[in-house]
């Protein structure tokens, strides 16, 4: 478990946010805070978000530890919609 420093790109404007985070907090839960800051809008209905950490193209989702996904001090996350193109129900 250690701090690390990252800045969230907005899936849609070029908003940007520098936090300190721990890097033991899953990308639900780094989810929920952006929205809990209003920096994204709620987007549960549509599928929900996914972190993409932008110099290695890494995705993080759900359950799925920052640390795990490759983020470090100094990454920078971009907030994208989740999407299931194609499936069928």
């Amino acid at each position: 478990m250690e701090k690390i420093n990252v800045t969230f790109l907005h899936p849609t404007t070029d908003r940007t946010m520098e936090v300190e985070i721990d890097d033991s907090l899953t990308a639900t839960g780094v989810i929920n805070e952006l929205i809990s800051s209003n920096f994204i809008p709620d987007n549960a209905g549509n599928g929900g978000y996914e972190l993409l950490i932008k110099d290695t193209q890494n995705r993080i989702g759900g359950g799925q530890t920052v640390a795990s996904g490759g983020a470090k001090d100094g990454s920078t996350i971009r907030v994208v919609p989740a999407t299931d193109a194609g499936s069928t129900l």
